[in-house]
């Protein structure tokens, strides 16, 4: 703690330095007004001890430092406005000749006074820092919600990871393991453009040692560390000075690299940095996977064409992938498996046509009662599933109750104005712990719905 003590009165200046420094603090003394605001624009101090002949300037330190105490030593014959002394927030008024054990109480109580705003401005920073993060995360989440498409998704994701820790640019390569090579895949700006395309071996660089160790790291001065390899910027005519790099992973093993460089403002990235750009590096990796997924989706037919439900190309898919990386999110996923009761009858004693119309409808109230989240698929015939992310059991069971309610409590419409009631029996099971793999889980789901048939029908049954 340092503290900056004024008087104009040399012997007195002496015997408070000697007192502020028996009390263990560290002392800057002064005997000018106009020094103590020099000194003030110079470095921050924790402590203000002034003679009360430098209460008019108060007001100015206070616009200096808003929070550092000061306490004000005064002769008892002093004129002292006490409404300003208050106004300002003095911690401490001292009349002369005073005790040193009272003086020190007074001196220990701004002192923790201190503490306690050095505790709640750091406790402010930290929650400022943390509400930025939370709401790159949720744009983030959003802009993968909202598109496959690999490179809007890359462009999306990096510029806010980018902007949050105050990076000039950034780049994503890719791991191709057949060359054993890194493929830069996207970067930021114009000289972003001219890395596309480019290949570094493994081990090559900063980039090419995080994926050959799979280590996150940080390189303050690329200048001064021998893995740096400069021929990249040889070639984008970019300087590089420092560099934040951590490895993508998928189901343990490294499929590329992401990194940030050059801090906006010369300073080096920390540790702070690399906790929020690992977090975020989740995330791209997500955001790639589901980009795979998009590309080999484009190329079937996932959509049920009578329905207009997805169908179970897609669910193997979606489930797939779910399970894929359920080891790491560590989250449950639950599958409703339903049958129409009787279907046989809508068919026989409407026809076709009115049983088509029938699956349709059910698909829509179906999809009216779930969430946003959930998965409608029609599975085949007149079965139903549905998929349920981040799911418990508890809450699956009440989403197909939901659905048992919603199809039974309106008539269907046959030829003729004709109605009639339908039911259904839905099987519920959850991974984990009722499975481990994508047919299991069907496999539970469905069992548990036959069990339902067996015991009447229009039921609920976890498996």
């Amino acid at each position: 703690m340092h503290a900056l003590i004024y008087d104009n009165d040399r012997l007195r200046i002496a015997m408070l330095a000697r007192s502020i420094k028996e009390m263990g603090l560290d002392g800057t003394a002064t005997m000018t007004i106009d020094d103590i605001k020099r000194r003030m624009k110079k470095r921050n101090f924790d402590l203000l001890v002034l003679d009360s002949s430098a209460l008019g300037i108060l007001e100015r330190l206070r616009e200096m430092d808003g929070y550092v105490p000061i306490i004000i030593i005064a002769e008892p014959d002093a004129k002292i406005n006490f409404e300003e002394l208050i106004y300002h927030g003095i911690s401490g008024f001292v009349i002369r000749p005073y005790r040193i054990d009272f003086f020190k109480r007074i001196i220990d109580r701004a002192l923790l006074q201190r503490q306690m705003i050095l505790m709640s401005t750091k406790t402010m920073v930290s929650l400022k820092l943390k509400i930025q993060e939370l709401e790159v995360l949720n744009e983030i989440v959003q802009a993968i919600n909202s598109s496959l498409k690999p490179k809007e998704i890359l462009q999306i994701i990096m510029e806010k990871a980018a902007d949050l820790i105050k990076a000039e640019g950034w780049s994503v390569l890719l791991l191709d393991r057949e060359r054993n090579e890194l493929v830069f895949e996207a970067a930021a700006g114009e000289a972003g453009r001219k890395l596309i395309g480019i290949r570094l071996k493994v081990g090559q660089g900063v980039a090419g040692w995080v994926a050959r160790y799979g280590q996150s790291l940080i390189v303050p001065d690329v200048t001064t560390d021998p893995r740096f390899y400069s021929g990249v910027d040889r070639q984008t005519k970019f300087i590089t000075k420092s560099i934040l790099c951590v490895p993508m992973r998928s189901r343990e093993k490294i499929t590329g690299v992401v990194e940030v460089v050059n801090k906006i403002g010369g300073e080096p990235f920390t540790e702070n940095d690399l906790e929020i750009f690992e977090s975020l590096v989740a995330h791209v990796t997500i955001a790639l996977e589901n980009a795979a997924i998009y590309r080999r989706m484009e190329d079937a037919s996932l959509i049920d064409d009578l329905t207009q439900l997805y169908n179970i190309r897609y669910g193997n898919i979606f489930l797939d992938r779910i399970f894929s990386q359920r080891q790491d999110l560590q989250s449950p996923v639950s599958l409703i498996f339903l049958d129409i009761d009787y279907f046989k009858l809508v068919d026989d004693n409407y026809g076709h046509l009115v049983g088509s119309e029938t699956l349709r409808l059910v698909g829509e109230r179906i999809k009216k009662v779930v969430r946003s989240g959930d998965i409608v698929i029609r599975y085949g015939g007149d079965e139903y599933i549905v998929i349920l992310p981040n799911t418990d059991k508890k809450t699956a069971a009440i989403v197909a109750e939901r659905i048992r309610r919603e199809v039974n409590h309106e008539s269907f419409l046959a030829f003729g104005r004709k109605k009639f009631n339908i039911t259904v029996t839905l099987g519920v099971a959850t991974a984990p712990p009722d499975a481990n793999t994508r047919d299991e889980l069907i496999g539970r789901a469905d069992k548990a719905m036959y069990e339902g048939k067996i015991a009447g029908r229009d039921k609920i049954v976890l498996a």
